[in-house]
C-alpha cells in the first residue's frame, strides 16, 4: 500500500557558500520504504554582498549580535524567494507543494565543551510566510540536545534512500567539508564522520591566487597545473582533527579562511608556489578521505563503491587523486547512478521534513552520537498547515495494543516476509533502551542501594511481564549465589500463573499489596512493577502499598504514561509500538522488557561485587557444569593447579572466591572470608587487578 504521498521542497546552503540548493521532490511509502521522484533542481547563487555578511558573523572577530538577527531575516526571505523562484521556473503553484525542509546557513558549529551548540540562520518563518507553504527547518539542534553532534544528518537520508543490499557501499560528499557515510548491505550497519576539508581550503587558495576573481578551481585547471608538495602535504595531515575518533564533525571553525591563509602565507614563505599549494590543498582532501577510511572504517563497512557527491565530484584533479588514494575501490560520482550529487543534500533535507511530518525519526544517533533517535525539526506552520497531516504512519510512540501497519497483511505474507517485518520491529528494542539509559541506570543504583543495605529487590508484574519477572528473579541464585529471597519474583495469580492463564488477576489492585504482605516489605526493600501497558491495576497496587511501607519502587513500562504515578520513584519508559501481531506483547514488549531486568539485575550485582573482570565469582555450585566452572575459576584466578583448585574449592565450602583467596595469599578457609567480608564481598580489593 501507498502511504504519505508528499511534494516537498529540499533547501541547503552549505560552507562554500556558492548558492542556495532548491530540490523538489515527490516522495511516498511503499511497506515501510521511502520512494523518491526528483521532480526539480536548480542552485541559485547567494548575493556577494550577501556572502560578504555571512562570512563576517562566521568570524568572532567581526560578529555582531545585531547583524546577526538581521541576517537571520534576510537569509530566511532569501531562502524563501528561492523556493518561488523555483516554483515559477517549474510552473508548480505554492498550493501544491506540503513541505519545505530547509537546513539554513550554519554560521557556527561547537560539537564539543560544556555547552555544545550550533547555530544555523535563515528562520524558517520567513520561508513559511512569504510561500504560504509549512516549513520545518532547523534540524540539527534537537540531535545536540540529545548528546549528539548535530552532524552529519545526511547519513540517516544517505540509508534511507541509497543503501545496496548486495554489498557495502560508501557515499561521500565533497562539499565545503567532506563527509562520509559507510553502509553494510541492506544498510542495517552504518558509520557517518567528517573526514576533514574538501573544497573549503581549495577555493580560499584560489580566491588568494586569483586577488578574489575566482571563487573556486573550475574543471581543477590550476590544481593541474601545479604538482603535490609531499613534506607540506604530511605537515597539513598531522592537524589535531584527522587523528580524532568517530563521531566527529568539522567546519570552518577547524579550516576555515584562519586556517586556510595560515597555510597559505607558510607555503609562499617557504618558496611553495601559488599553483603548486591549490593541487597540494586538492590532494589533502583525498588522503585525508583515505586516511579516514584506513583508520575507522571496520572491515564490515569497507567499500566496494564509492559515491561521490558535491562541487568535488566536478573537479577531474580532486577525482584522480581519491581515485589513486583508495584503489582498488572503484570511486565514480553520484550522477553516473541516475541522481544529481549536487541535489544529493537538498534532496536530504526534504526527506527529513517528510518524515518529521509523518512523526518519524530522521536520523542516524550512530553517526552523530545522539543518546536517542528523535524527530529532528522546528515547524512553521504555513498557510497550508492544517492540510499536512503530521502523524506518524507506523509511530513507534502508538501504543503497544495499536494495530501495526507493516504488518497489516501478515496472514497473507510467506514465512521469509513475515520473519522480516519482525526482526525489524524488533529493532526497536535496541532503540527504546537506549533512549532509557538514563532511567535505567537511576533504577539500579535504588536496586543496589537496598541489595548492599540488606533489603530485597521485588519484581511485580502479570502475564508475559510477570513470567519475565520471575524468570530474572530465578536465574540470580545460581548466577550470583544470592539467597532466594534477596530477589523475588511476584505474578499475578500466583505461581500457577507461570503456566496458565488466570483471568481477572492483573485487574486485582489489592492483590498486589496482599502478595507483598505476605512476604513483609519492610522500608529497606525495593519493588520494581513491570507492566507492558504501565497501567496494570495489580502492579499499581503493589507500588502503592510499597510506597506506604517506605520502600523504593520503580516502574518499567513500554508505552509512554501521562505523567508518573507518585508512588513510583523510577520510572522508565521503553515504547516500542505496536506489535506485528496485534496485542500480543509477548513479542517487542517481552524482548525489551527482558533486555531491560538483564541490565538491571546484572549491573546491580556487579556493583555489590558478585563479579570479578568480567567473571561469575559468585557463582553457586549446585550441579556438575557449574563444579566444572568453579574448578577452573579457581584454578585460573588462583593460578593454581587443578588438583590444588578442587583442594581449594572444597575447603572453601565451593565458595570460589573463598578458594581464590585463599590460593592467592596463602590463607584459610575463615581468614579468607574475614578479608572478603571487610571488601564488602569484593574481590578485586583484596587480590587486586585481574591482570597483575
Amino acid at each position: 500500500m501507498i502511504v504519505g504521498m508528499m511534494r516537498v521542497i529540499g533547501l541547503m546552503s552549505g560552507t562554500s557558500l556558492d548558492g542556495v540548493d532548491v530540490c523538489m521532490v515527490r516522495f511516498s511509502s511503499v511497506a515501510g520504504r521511502v520512494l523518491f521522484e526528483v521532480e526539480a533542481f536548480e542552485t541559485y547563487p547567494l548575493p556577494e554582498a550577501l556572502v560578504a555578511r555571512v562570512l563576517a558573523q562566521m568570524r568572532p572577530e567581526t560578529s555582531r549580535v545585531d547583524a546577526l538577527c538581521a541576517l537571520d531575516a534576510e537569509l530566511g526571505a532569501f531562502f524563501a524567494d528561492a523556493v518561488l523562484r523555483l516554483l515559477f521556473e517549474t510552473g508548480v503553484a505554492p498550493e501544491a507543494v506540503d513541505l519545505v525542509g530547509s537546513h539554513g546557513q550554519t554560521i557556527y558549529h561547537l560539537p564539543h565543551g560544556p555547552h555544545p551548540s550550533t547555530m544555523q540562520l535563515g528562520d524558517g518563518s520567513f520561508i513559511a510566510v512569504r510561500t504560504g507553504i509549512t516549513t520545518i527547518s532547523d534540524f540539527r539542534m534537537a540531535d545536540m540536545a540529545a548528546l549528539g553532534q548535530g552532524a552529519p544528518l545526511v547519513p540517516y537520508a544517505d540509508r534511507t534512500l541509497f543503501a545496496r543490499s548486495d554489498r557495502a557501499i560508501a557515499l561521500l560528499n565533497l562539499g565545503g567539508i567532506a563527509n562520509v557515510t559507510l553502509m553494510s548491505p541492506g544498510g542495517d550497519r552504518l558509520m557517518a564522520f567528517d573526514t576533514g576539508p574538501a573544497n573549503m581550503v581549495v577555493d580560499r587558495f584560489v580566491q588568494r591566487m586569483t586577488g578574489g576573481a575566482q571563487r573556486y578551481d573550475a574543471e581543477g585547471r590550476i590544481a593541474r597545473s601545479g604538482r603535490v608538495r609531499p613534506g607540506l602535504l604530511d605537515h597539513w595531515l598531522q592537524h589535531p582533527f584527522f587523528l580524532r575518533q568517530p563521531p566527529r564533525s568539522t567546519g570552518r571553525e577547524d579550516f576555515g579562511h584562519a586556517y586556510a591563509d595560515a597555510r597559505y602565507d607558510e607555503g609562499l614563505a617557504a618558496g611553495v608556489s601559488a599553483p603548486d599549494l591549490v593541487t597540494t590543498a586538492t590532494a589533502l582532501t583525498a588522503h585525508s578521505v583515505a586516511q579516514a577510511l584506513r583508520a575507522f572504517a571496520p572491515p564490515s563497512l569497507r567499500p566496494a563503491e564509492i559515491l561521490v557527491s558535491g562541487g568535488g565530484a566536478r573537479n577531474p584533479v580532486m577525482m584522480g587523486f581519491l581515485e589513486e588514494a583508495l584503489s582498488p575501490v572503484s570511486v565514480v560520482p553520484l550522477d553516473s547512478r541516475g541522481v544529481s550529487g549536487d541535489a544529493k543534500e537538498a534532496l536530504a533535507f526534504a526527506l527529513f521534513a517528510y518524515q518529521a511530518a509523518r512523526g518519524l525519526f530522521n536520523h542516524a544517533p550512530d553517526a552523530t552520537g545522539a543518546n536517542a533517535p528523535l524527530v529532528l525539526g522546528k515547524i512553521a506552520p504555513g498557510r497550508n498547515f492544517a492540510g499536512v497531516r503530521l502523524r506518524a504512519a507506523s509511530a513507534p510512540e502508538a501504543g503497544t495494543e495499536s494495530p501495526n501497519p507493516l504488518s497489516r497483511d501478515l496472514d497473507l505474507m510467506a514465512i521469509p516476509e513475515i520473519l522480516e517485518v519482525m526482526n525489524r520491529e524488533d529493532e526497536r528494542c535496541i532503540e527504546a533502551i537506549a533512549a532509557a539509559l538514563p532511567q535505567l541506570s537511576t533504577l539500579v543504583e535504588r536496586v543496589e542501594g537496598a541489595l548492599a543495605q540488606g533489603g530485597r529487590l521485588f519484581y511485580v508484574g502479570a502475564g508475559t511481564s510477570g513470567r519475565l519477572g520471575v524468570l530474572d528473579a530465578s536465574e540470580c541464585p545460581p548466577t550470583f549465589s544470592t539467597e532466594p529471597e534477596r530477589v523475588q519474583g511476584l505474578i499475578a495469580g500466583g505461581d500457577f500463573a507461570l503456566r496458565n492463564a488466570v483471568e481477572g488477576a492483573e485487574d486485582d489492585r489489592e492483590a498486589g499489596a496482599r502478595d507483598l504482605a505476605s512476604r513483609g516489605l519492610n522500608a529497606l526493600d525495593v519493588v520494581v512493577g513491570i507492566a507492558a501497558s504501565g497501567r496494570t491495576p495489580y502492579v499499581h497496587g503493589a507500588l502503592a502499598y510499597a510506597r506506604e511501607q517506605g520502600a523504593g519502587t520503580g516502574l518499567i513500562a513500554c508505552n509512554r504514561l501521562a505523567e508518573r504515578p507518585s508512588y513510583v520513584d523510577e520510572l522508565v519508559e521503553l515504547p516500542v509500538g505496536p506489535e506485528v501481531l496485534a496485542g500480543s506483547t509477548r513479542l517487542k514488549a517481552g524482548t525489551v522488557t527482558k533486555l531491560a531486568l538483564n541490565m538491571v539485575s546484572t549491573a546491580a550485582m556487579v556493583r555489590l561485587g558478585k563479579v570479578y573482570g568480567n567473571r561469575m565469582v559468585d557463582v553457586r555450585v549446585s550441579n556438575a557444569k557449574l563444579t566444572r566452572r568453579a574448578l577452573g575459576l579457581v584454578q585460573e584466578l588462583g593460578r593454581v593447579s587443578a588438583a590444588r583448585a578442587e583442594v581449594l574449592l572444597e575447603a572453601a565450602g565451593g565458595q570460589v572466591k573463598t578458594a581464590v583467596v585463599m590460593a592467592r595469599a596463602g590463607l584459610g578457609a575463615s581468614e579468607a572470608r574475614a578479608r572478603l567480608e571487610d571488601a564488602r564481598g569484593r574481590l578485586r580489593a583484596v587480590i587486586g587487578d585481574p591482570l597483575a
